[in-house]
């Protein structure tokens, strides 16, 4: 990478940021109910995702916040964490000021920031469980340089987060930048008079015009300062393609695990009935790898504003095969709640003893699942045990035995073996919504 761009670079985004401290979120303000981003900010369902095995202790584990701003994503990564060494790095020593206050205010005094640069980071000296780079890498001149740079200070087995702006959702934003940038408004940092300059420019525009209808909409006169900052102004800001996140990934010698909202970009969604599909088109989706049914997906409803994904060190081929628990001795398999999801909310709809009414889980978990009903006799067989601690796979088929003992239809007793039918079933429906874990 070019030092002296590189420098450019850090000296226009060094000034945005101690001029316009990023995220402004006040201090007191915390994400401990929002189990969205504390399910996707945590190390267990990163490393679920990838190798299937459950973490249950994260107290020896050592975190990076890459480009941490003001702390909000720093407090996120510690609250979805807890017991992980937290460290947190930005090149604005106005930013690192503001996350130490934050941190210390909501009781992670310990956690470690300091003023660095992407490229310093070997100076710590420290090797990393988990990285996050959150609204970062697509600011930066080499994307797979930075990738790299984060690789040097992970653990063979760590896990990398961090995310790309997608340049088809984004493409009005990116058309608003280049002319922005010709109009002279994006030369230095932007500031009041550039702002002010939008604002009346788009007040100008015909309502009908497409940059108005894209990049604006109709609420011309409610469009905030920081959010002008942070998309038509925004300095250094690129797009980007799926196959293009997937060459720096692999430039920067890593390998995609997986996107942080997996079930998203299912390709079968777009589909009125993804089982009667032309046979070229079934064969080829179903045929192809994870990267190509990304592209796909993308290409047709290109709705997600960030390509956000997991990413590590390659994996010996030998590692990959997974353990498949469904054909194991249910003794043998225990299942776990994700931690992240034992909100106050859900344990009491969970333990509503007097309700018989099925538990729609969309209710409590919409970024998981859109429509998850649930009978209330698994609900009590399942999740009830689970809030506590984690159960073997028999231990809650013998308990959904006693709570519906006969089958209401034949009005004959059920056997073990239906019983551990249905819970398999139901652990496998929820696994794959991500809302149990199972281990061996």
């Amino acid at each position: 990478m070019n030092s002296i761009n590189n420098q450019t670079y850090l000296e226009k985004s060094l000034q945005q940021f101690e001029s316009y401290p990023y995220p402004n979120i006040p201090i007191e303000v915390s994400p401990k109910d929002n189990l969205k981003l504390l399910y996707e900010g945590s190390l267990i369902t990163a490393q679920y995702q990838r190798d299937k095995t459950v973490l249950t202790d994260l107290s020896q584990k050592v975190m990076l916040d890459v480009a941490c701003g003001t702390g909000a994503t720093t407090l996120t990564m510690a609250l979805a964490n807890p017991g992980a060494k937290i460290v947190g790095v930005d090149i604005s020593p106005e930013s690192i000021r503001i996350a130490k206050e934050r941190l210390t205010y909501h009781g992670f005094a310990d956690a470690e920031f300091h003023v660095l640069a992407l490229e310093d980071l070997p100076r710590l000296n420290i090797q990393f469980d988990y990285i996050s780079a959150s609204d970062v890498l697509y600011l930066l001149p080499d994307q797979a340089f930075a990738l790299k740079q984060m690789g040097a200070v992970l653990k063979p087995d760590g896990i990398i987060r961090t995310n790309l702006h997608n340049f088809y959702q984004r493409l009005a934003y990116f058309r608003s930048q280049e002319l922005f940038s010709r109009m002279g408004l994006m030369e230095d940092n932007p500031g009041n008079d550039e702002i002010t300059i939008v604002q009346e420019f788009f007040d100008a525009l015909k309502d009908n015009v497409n940059l108005k209808l894209t990049a604006w909409g109709q609420n011309v006169r409610e469009m905030e300062q920081r959010r002008l900052l942070s998309n038509h102004l925004l300095l250094n800001d690129k797009g980007f393609t799926v196959p293009q996140m997937l060459e720096s990934i692999e430039q920067a010698g890593l390998e995609l695990i997986n996107m942080v909202d997996w079930r998203d970009w299912n390709w079968r969604d777009l589909f009125k009935n993804s089982d009667s599909l032309p046979i070229y088109l079934a064969m080829g989706l179903e045929n192809a790898d994870l990267g190509e049914q990304l592209c796909f997906y993308d290409l047709v409803q290109p709705n997600k504003r960030l390509l956000d994904f997991w990413c590590g060190h390659p994996v010996a081929e030998e590692a990959e095969e997974k353990l498949n628990w469904l054909s194991l001795d249910p003794e043998k398999v225990m299942v776990h709640l994700h931690p992240c999801l034992r909100s106050e909310a859900f344990r009491q709809a969970v333990l509503d003893g007097e309700s018989l009414v099925p538990l729609n889980l969309g209710d409590l978990f919409e970024f998981l699942v859109q429509d998850g009903w649930l009978d209330r006799t698994l609900v009590s067989a399942f999740f009830v045990p689970l809030l506590d601690s984690p159960q073997s796979l028999t231990f809650l088929a013998e308990r959904w035995l006693r709570i519906r003992p006969i089958n209401p239809v034949t009005l004959q007793l059920f056997d073990h073996e239906t019983a551990v039918k249905v819970l398999t079933s139901a652990v496998a429906d929820q696994e794959a919504l991500g809302i149990v874990m199972v281990s061996i």
